[in-house]
């Protein structure tokens, strides 16, 4: 007779072995960061803890989005036939995520040194100087009155805008009529100068025509005999 021999069922692998590895994976990333914190260990001003707050919160909003439901649709044949394993691993993915952006957010504020920057920016606001007693603005009644007063503050600057402008353009205008003067000082002198060499030439041409013809041939005559001699 035939034996029916039952084969050992193969166990598969149970999230609670990946949990303990990411448990631990995380709780090591967690005491890496509060070793490296507690090392460089500073006050932390308001500034700092509020910003620290923010962080937080949109670390957890960014983590609420990555919900089951999203990889349910995503990965419909684990959902169906693994829903417990798919939440594991989306469990498991969200937590390394966080560690992440929780690790890398400390590295940046470490390098970037901002607890000190933070730290000064709240020393500064505290030694400002007070506040001054006067009152705030506050409506009178009279929207006329009170609308003058806020378009008269922005014509005012406005104002200094335009004579600001009109400024620059009456330098800009000396400075183009000392060049222009310049220019036309020149150009006088010279007129001038041409005008003197006219007359000298004119002067020269009357000379000229004072002297007799013969007078002039035979001077023309004895330069040219002397130059060929």
């Amino acid at each position: 007779m035939a034996t029916n021999v039952t084969e050992p069922k193969q166990t598969e692998p149970t999230a609670s072995l990946e949990n303990k590895d990411v448990s631990s994976t995380n709780t090591t990333v967690s005491s890496e960061i509060l070793e490296t914190t507690e090392d460089s260990h500073v006050d932390e001003g308001p500034h700092m803890v509020h910003l620290r707050q923010a962080l937080h919160k949109t670390i957890k909003k960014c983590i609420g989005a990555a919900r089951y439901t999203r990889f349910a649709k995503s990965y419909k044949f684990a959902h169906q036939k693994k829903p417990q394993a798919l939440k594991s691993i989306v469990k498991q993915f969200s937590e390394n995520l966080q560690s992440e952006i929780e690790k890398e957010l400390e590295l940046m504020i470490t390098e970037e040194n901002l607890v000190p920057l933070f730290n000064e920016l709240d020393q500064q606001i505290k030694d400002a100087p007070p506040k001054s007693d006067t009152p705030a603005w506050r409506p009178s009644g009279n929207p006329e009155r009170d609308i003058t007063s806020h378009i008269m503050q922005a014509k005012l600057k406005e104002k200094e805008r335009l004579q600001y402008l009109l400024k620059q353009v009456e330098d800009e205008n000396v400075k183009l009529h000392e060049a222009l003067l310049t220019r036309k000082q020149h150009l006088l002198k010279t007129q001038q100068e041409i005008t003197d060499k006219l007359n000298m030439f004119e002067q020269a041409a009357e000379d000229c025509d004072k002297i007799p013809g013969t007078e002039i041939r035979q001077l023309l005559s004895n330069l040219g005999h002397n130059a060929s001699n």
